[in-house]
């Protein structure tokens, strides 16, 4: 008995030594979470570069005129039911956390075993592939990527206003008629308000997930409308948009823009300063571009990246003021900054986000190419590279 006695002893002990070695290894793990990955440490600002390991956007279609939902909290990629149309019907759901020290693409949902033509939702009950454009959000509220409207189904381009939720954390879609369409006429989802979780399509009816209803707070529209892209200005509590011509190649060829305070009943026309960057805006006429605003330095980040409009990965800097008439500038790269390749016709859509957690921008540009960065606040420095502020043939 007594030797059963050391004996328990002895292992309650060495338990207690293991757990503890556990601990204190869980604890360097958090640790080591909270610092910067390791593809980011002791990146300078201002300086595109790739983030190696994340070739391929997990399989999805996302080329397809598609784009992605991000998970701000978790620096978190979501790309779901993208393609459609001429394209794929791969509707899988593919995430990436860019915690991570190595980021990689996972499946989150398989696609559909079969994927009929022309349908709002295949016969495993999941929503069928589409174009999603920017119309691919996430909802805090909901821990939910939403898709706001169903637009060109494959093949014949059918659309059909659905409003259909992936729970990220059951790894499932809600059943079909879960959330109330989105009213006739009404567009498709372009952005989110990140200070309330509500939703807005382009012509900025608004979805709320609090009450879970449609509504058009916006009661006076400026004069000239934005499809897309959008992003949302949370020093002014103001949503922004901006395109050339009608965003998708045609229109009027020149730039429209507004703003649409959420205190307010009405959007704004907003008039951009003429300027060497204004010009080259018009000359490149960018479409499916991608749009977000940097709350770090004030100010909105716009990317296209499309054939004679990648410029070496030049981006444009619009300055939000007090007033209607705004500021376009192009952005000062450091010295050591490798510009991402240029991307097709289909355009990157909202591909091109503001991380918080990492201060600063994530490009999805062509799947089959790496991510690509740039940060644009923190410890790191850079070089500017001189002239590179002025206009780029």
């Amino acid at each position: 008995m007594v030797k059963t006695g050391w004996l328990n002893l002895f292992l309650i002990c060495a338990v207690g030594v293991i757990c503890t070695h556990a601990l204190h290894a869980a604890e360097q793990t958090k640790s080591s979470n909270n610092a910067e990955p390791k593809w980011l440490a002791g990146k300078p600002v201002d300086e595109w570069f790739a983030i190696e390991g994340t070739k391929g956007a997990g399989g999805a279609p996302v080329g397809d005129f598609s784009g992605m939902a991000i998970k701000s909290s978790t620096s978190e990629i979501i790309i779901a039911a993208a393609g459609g149309h001429g394209g794929s019907r791969d509707n899988r759901v593919v995430s990436i956390d860019l915690r991570a020290d190595a980021p990689a693409w996972l499946t989150r949902k398989a696609g559909s075993p079969a994927a009929p033509d022309n349908v709002a939702y295949n016969p495993d009950g999941q929503p069928a592939s589409r174009h999603t454009y920017q119309s691919t959000i996430y909802v805090p509220a909901l821990d939910r990527v939403m898709l706001v409207g169903c637009r060109f189904t494959a093949p014949g381009s059918f659309e059909y206003p659905k409003l259909d939720g992936f729970d990220l954390a059951k790894n499932a879609w809600d059943p079909a008629g879960t959330w109330p369409d989105v009213p006739k006429g009404q567009g498709y989802g372009v952005v989110l308000n990140p200070l309330t979780g509500d939703l807005y399509t382009q012509t900025l009816a608004m979805w709320s997930p609090t009450t879970k209803a449609w509504t058009n707070p916006i009661t006076k529209h400026a004069p000239a409308g934005v499809r897309f892209p959008y992003a949302f200005d949370t020093k002014r509590n103001q949503i922004f948009g901006l395109n050339f011509g009608d965003g998708q190649g045609y229109g009027d060829p020149k730039i429209t823009a507004l703003r649409a305070p959420v205190s307010g009943k009405e959007s704004i026309q907003v008039t951009i300063k003429a300027s060497d960057a204004q010009q080259q805006f018009i000359k490149d006429a960018p479409t499916y571009c991608g749009m977000d605003y940097d709350p770090e330095n004030d100010r909105f980040l716009y990317y296209c990246g499309q054939g004679a409009g990648a410029g070496a990965g030049r981006i444009y800097v619009i300055t939000p003021k007090d007033g209607n008439e705004w500021e376009m500038s192009l952005y000062s790269f450091g010295k050591g900054s490798t510009p991402p390749p240029a991307v097709g016709g289909a355009g990157i859509n909202n591909r091109f986000r503001y991380f918080p957690l990492l201060k600063g921008f994530v490009l999805l540009g062509n799947p089959s190419e790496n991510l690509y960065f740039i940060r644009t606040a923190g410890t790191g420095k850079a070089t500017t590279a001189a002239g590179n502020e002025k206009k780029r043939e």
